[in-house]
């Protein structure tokens, strides 16, 4: 049995995944308004990153995902850094996490009753997209010029750091097309990773990826990896959730994670958030509920989900009345 497998055994058929990372730096204090986004607290605040993933691990989460989101070496690079430090921050944003999750489990171990299960690691890459920082990882469209081994490439170094310092997983994460998850599966391969991976899409529709093309496509290329032990969505309104799970049903015996926005819409061209519309009278928890019954193995949530909407899903998808 694998990590995962086994941490969703453990947590009693679906594990909690964390929330929103930049939205809590925000309400720390940090100032993430950079081409960087969050990953800029490791160069300025590295013990904010920290305390974020301390926040979460006391709400529930069974998976801390690492700041390294928007963390690209030629991003780093841009900011005058030299190579070397540019990977040794990829390295800090694994680090950072470990140290939360070891240090929380030390801390549990001293209750006599522990209520929480000793997290995992998931070393977060985001998507070409997001070091364009232009929208494009809302569209799926790249442009013309950009192929498969264009992508490997700018994708290998990070993944060879990311995997190298120690993470549980490996999380890509809101991949917007097809051509991407094709560049993924092929470098798991090519670099022999050997920590297990989660690919997550990104979907505005619930129905296609962001660049229009289908799960089904995208998913039978998963299907044949083995490296890739968790397939999923993230950075998508949450009404669609329910509906993606059981069309991934069809199309993957992987386990499914789904860790959808808080309901608000991101403007990308303003870059400002919208009000949530969809979600009626029903609370993020309470469709979280319907997920896991849905089907999926792995739950939590992205943009501007918080602690206590990780608090609250962790409590309605374990039973629990403590925390």
């Amino acid at each position: 049995m694998g990590a995962v497998e086994e941490l969703v055994a453990r947590a009693g058929g679906c594990a909690v995944i964390d929330g929103g990372f930049a939205t809590q730096l925000e309400a720390l204090g940090a100032d993430i308004n950079d081409p960087l986004w969050s990953a800029a607290c490791l160069i300025a605040r590295p013990h904010l990153v920290k305390e974020v993933h301390m926040q979460y691990l006391e709400a529930g989460a069974d998976v801390i995902i690492s700041s390294s989101y928007q963390a690209t070496i030629p991003g780093f690079l841009a900011k005058g850094m030299s190579l070397d430090e540019a990977e040794d921050l990829l390295r800090t944003s694994v680090k950072l996490a470990l140290e939360a999750r070891d240090e929380f489990w030390k801390s549990t171990l001293r209750k006599s009753k522990p209520i929480y299960n000793h997290a995992l690691v998931a070393a977060s890459i985001g998507s070409y997209g997001a070091y364009l920082a232009d929208g494009s990882e809302y569209s799926g469209s790249y442009g013309a010029d950009i192929t498969i081994e264009k992508l490997k490439d700018f994708h290998r170094r990070r993944l060879q750091v990311l995997a190298g310092a120690g993470p549980d997983l490996i999380a890509f994460e809101a991949i917007p097309n097809k051509m991407e998850a094709q560049a993924l599966v092929e470098l798991l391969d090519e670099e022999n990773i050997q920590v297990p991976s989660w690919i997550c899409f990104s979907s505005m529709d619930g129905k296609h990826l962001c660049s229009r093309e289908s799960f089904a496509d995208c998913l039978q290329i998963l299907n044949a990896s083995e490296k890739v032990a968790v397939v999923g969505v993230n950075c998508t309104p949450p009404q669609f959730i329910e509906g993606i799970i059981g069309e991934f049903r069809k199309q993957t015996k992987k386990a499914i994670a789904v860790y959808p926005n808080s309901g608000e819409v991101w403007d990308g061209r303003a870059k400002r958030w919208l009000p949530a519309e969809c979600l009626g009278h029903r609370s993020f928890d309470a469709l979280a509920k319907r997920w896991q019954e849905a089907g999926a193995s792995l739950i939590g949530g992205c943009c501007r989900t918080t602690p206590s909407t990780i608090r609250a899903v962790s409590k309605i998808l374990k039973g629990r009345t403590g925390h």
